[in-house]
């Protein structure tokens, strides 16, 4: 464990928009399978359905569908900047660094927990060379970025690369959930959705022909 960055810092990021397609390839690729199951057992099971996973005993789907599914479709093997737009529990919903319009950014979640400079510059890496038309900035604010919690760390990632500098000003506000938020996730209808099933469908299906013609 080291405490450099803090226990959650919070992520904020800047870049130029990618096009649709190039969202679905980001969103399928850096999503966490292993984070799919959530309490809409409706909408897992249509996200199992799409990505080709098979429901497991408890929760969560089989080891082996995981495995299986990460290769076919080839899942970065992210540990903090995986995305999660296609279905989280979180209080906030469904979040992440991309979306599915192509927008690029994210200042209302945190990383962690304790994480350390190796495994971001790590993650960002692996990211930076599977989309190589990628062009953004990264920060990572400490404790959770709370009031004027400074800038521990800033990553830029362009051009294929990934590279660590100096932390600057901060490049967009932290942005915090409201009442009307969490009451949306948690009571509204499809609170844990972050797509519909029509362009998940066709997301998972232009990824696997995409990585299938590559082999």
């Amino acid at each position: 464990m080291t405490e450099d960055l803090t226990k959650w810092p919070r992520l904020l990021v800047t870049g130029a928009p990618v096009t649709e397609e190039q969202a679905d390839d980001i969103l399928i690729r850096t999503a966490n399978l292993y984070l799919l199951d959530g309490n809409d057992k409706a909408w897992t099971a249509s996200v199992y359905h799409a990505l080709g996973l098979e429901p497991g005993q408890y929760a969560n789907a089989t080891i082996d569908s995981i495995r299986a599914v990460t290769k076919e479709l080839d899942v970065l093997p992210l540990t903090l900047l995986y995305t999660s737009r296609i279905a989280s529990t979180w209080i906030g919903g469904p979040h992440g660094w991309c979306n599915w319009d192509g927008t690029i950014g994210s200042s209302n979640y945190n990383v962690g927990k304790w994480p350390d400079r190796e495994a971001v510059l790590s993650d960002w890496d692996t990211i930076a060379v599977a989309f190589p038309y990628l062009e953004l900035t990264a920060q990572l604010l400490a404790d959770e970025g709370a009031d004027a919690a400074p800038v521990l760390g800033q990553w830029r990632i362009t051009g294929g690369r990934a590279t660590e500098e100096t932390p600057g000003q901060r490049i967009t506000p932290p942005v915090e959930l409201t009442e009307i938020d969490m009451f949306t996730r948690l009571f509204g209808t499809g609170g844990e959705r972050g797509v519909t099933e029509r362009r998940l469908t066709a997301a998972v299906e232009r990824v696997r022909a995409a990585r299938a013609a590559l082999r």
